[in-house]
């Protein structure tokens, strides 16, 4: 089994874990709007001194590849691509919506389906939908939750920021199971082990977060 490193900047939770012989030994998180650029670097030289190990003696480095927070992903990424460039170990993306599908399957584990939904402000998410194997059923995608949003609702969980905001609209008739569970580190460390296993690893240059939604920059108005 590989010795990860685990790093979760996709959301409002500032997350990382080490993880050795398929366990987590060390965690180190903070659930605070906007604090990845504060604690991200820190939590994982906490983590690292608390193991005893150097970054040499890693395996892997796993992040949250999203959708989610453009600034949280942007830092993630940078963080988990230097300490691969810097320890020549590979780097392993998991989705954050398949990773939020893998809590709620674990907190209802006789469901069908699970419909991960990412907040996205306004009345739009990032959504995923995946079966109880944990396998896509369809893309994931940005959405706009209003009365066309048709979600199948038979024995059916969801999860995420962008559940907890829409249950009402989504959910008039009280079927469906929602989880509360928020996304952490030590949460990405099933579907590494899937990842490491195959070597499906991400290229260190060309990698870049799935934002699924285009990233919009207004330039500043001139000042005259």
């Amino acid at each position: 089994m590989p010795r990860l490193i685990l790093i979760e900047s996709s959301n409002q939770v500032c997350s990382v874990a080490l993880s050795k012989q398929g366990e987590i030994i060390q965690e180190k998180f903070i659930e605070e709007p906007n604090s990845h650029s504060v604690y991200l670097a820190s939590f994982v030289d906490e983590v690292m001194a608390l193991s005893g190990l150097s970054f040499n003696q890693l395996d892997g480095v796993v992040v949250s590849d999203g959708p989610g927070s453009y600034t949280g992903l942007r830092i993630g990424s940078s963080l988990a691509k230097g300490i691969c460039f810097g320890a020549d170990i590979p780097l392993i993306a998991v989705s954050t919506l398949r990773g939020l599908a893998g809590i709620a399957l674990k907190e209802y584990p006789s469901v069908n389906q699970v419909i991960s939904l990412v907040d996205a402000r306004r009345s739009d998410a990032y959504m995923g939908i995946y079966d109880r194997e944990l396998i896509p059923l369809v893309d994931e995608q940005f959405v706009t939750i209003n009365s066309e949003i048709r979600i199948e609702k038979n024995n059916t969980a969801i999860i995420g920021s962008g559940a907890n905001k829409f249950i009402n609209e989504l959910d008039k008739g009280k079927v469906l199971k929602c989880s509360k569970s928020a996304l952490y580190a030590k949460d990405l460390l099933d579907e590494a082990l899937l990842k490491w296993s195959d070597n499906s690893y991400v290229d260190l240059i060309t990698y870049e977060p799935n934002y699924i939604k285009s990233v919009f920059v207004t330039k500043p108005k001139p000042k005259f």
